[in-house]
């Protein structure tokens, strides 16, 4: 568990990133099965999703790491 302010916030956007990026490789599954076209824009943000979730990650081991 965290112990500081700081990690107390990493933890959380790691949980709020790793939300939105399931949500939105959800709906990129939902495109692709569907035989949709998949935009790059929910690409785009799915992988910046994904990306900032794994540097909040990090920070988060730098931060509180023992």
């Amino acid at each position: 568990m965290p112990q500081t302010l700081t990690g107390w916030i990493l933890i959380t956007a790691i949980l709020l990133l790793g939300m939105g990026a399931g949500s939105t490789a959800a709906g990129l599954l939902d495109h692709a099965l569907g035989a949709g076209s998949i935009k790059r824009r929910d690409v785009a943000a799915c992988l910046t999703l994904f990306a900032l979730m794994v540097m909040s990650a990090l920070l988060l081991w730098l931060v509180e790491g023992r």
